[in-house]
């Protein structure tokens, strides 16, 4: 199981890949195959992405050392002029002992339990969606929608900001946005499209406490002018882990690719992340099918979304010598 979840993450953890929607319309920031080849330095950075994989870790490097890097499924159907697959609302998911997954197949939000109250990252498309799927979805897993204290928005986009007027007048809940997207979240407003009040401002390095949780958010800027890297404690068989919750994010130049270095070595390390984890199921660790096998029942024994702190590192590493390797390419 430990090297199907490592396929996995090579497979979809297309966020650093430069692959992402909002970069794959960017031609510019994606070099041709032949340019990967002839360049010496992408080369060089590449011959270090598989010394780095070991022996457990090639086909990862392998996916990722390539002009676009793995892709998920939606992009992968949108390229080949397939239809893309209806949404529809999904079972909501009890992901670690303290985090669960509402949402539909393509998008959700993310319920933190805490011992003082509810942090939400992301609220779904729109104030329909956060009564309507949102809502129904924390009371089923036993969850107590008044007690939603903190509401973390990823990036300013309406699939993940959209039912967050909702939630902050129902509730009181507080909002959090980065300095940068808060002024992206609250454009578009119409009257079937609401945002939501100004409200706390994200900073890089702060940290969200409530109760017996607290939330490391760091900014990313590549997808949006500022979206963000959430490190969780989750819980699993009485022990604590981090896994990071990554929002829209890409490598699509030097500062980029500075930005994500300063946040893998400051952040993911010292916390000693050990997975990955996106609101858009497919685009990380949480794909649709280890959802789905969450939902058969909670892991007994190993949890399949922890690939240990040691392997995530290297993987980390690996990361960023081949988005060093595809903008090499581009010089």
């Amino acid at each position: 199981m430990f090297k199907d979840v490592l396929v996995r993450m090579a497979v979809t953890l297309a966020f650093l890949a430069a692959s992402q929607a909002g970069l794959a319309t960017q031609g510019s920031t994606l070099p041709t195959a032949e340019a990967l080849a002839a360049s010496e330095e992408a080369q060089r950075h590449i011959a270090a992405a598989m010394a780095l994989a070991g022996s457990d870790l090639v086909n990862e490097a392998k996916a990722f050392c390539t002009p676009t890097g793995p892709r998920r499924a939606a992009l992968v159907r949108r390229d080949a002029g397939l239809p893309p697959i209806e949404d529809y609302v999904v079972e909501p998911t009890r992901v670690f002992e303290n985090v669960y997954f509402i949402g539909f197949n393509d998008v959700g939000a993310w319920a933190i339990d805490t011992s003082d109250g509810l942090i939400l990252i992301d609220t779904l498309n729109t104030p329909d969606e956060a009564r309507d799927v949102l809502v129904p979805g924390l009371e089923k897993m036993g969850l107590d929608p008044r007690q939603i204290k903190y509401i973390v928005i990823g990036h300013g986009h309406n699939d993940h900001v959209g039912g967050a007027s909702y939630l902050q007048e129902t509730y009181g809940a507080r909002i959090l946005i980065s300095g940068p997207d808060w002024d992206l979240a609250l454009s578009g407003a119409r009257p079937d499209r609401p945002r939501p009040t100004r409200d706390m401002v994200v900073t890089d390095g702060q940290k969200l406490t409530l109760g017996d949780t607290t939330v490391t958010l760091a900014l990313t800027p590549g997808h949006t002018a500022g979206p963000l890297a959430m490190f969780v404690p989750v819980k699993h068989l009485g022990r604590t882990h981090t896994a990071v919750i990554f929002s829209g994010t890409a490598i699509p130049g030097r500062e980029s690719l500075a930005v994500f270095t300063h946040v893998f070595d400051d952040f993911a390390r010292p916390l000693q992340t050990e997975t990955a984890m996106g609101g858009h199921p497919g685009g990380l660790m949480n794909t649709p099918e280890l959802l789905a096998q969450l939902r058969e029942g909670y892991p007994e024994g190993p949890h399949p979304l922890l690939i240990g702190e040691e392997p995530f590192d290297r993987f980390l590493s690996i990361v960023l010598e081949c988005a060093s390797a595809r903008l090499a390419a581009m010089q």
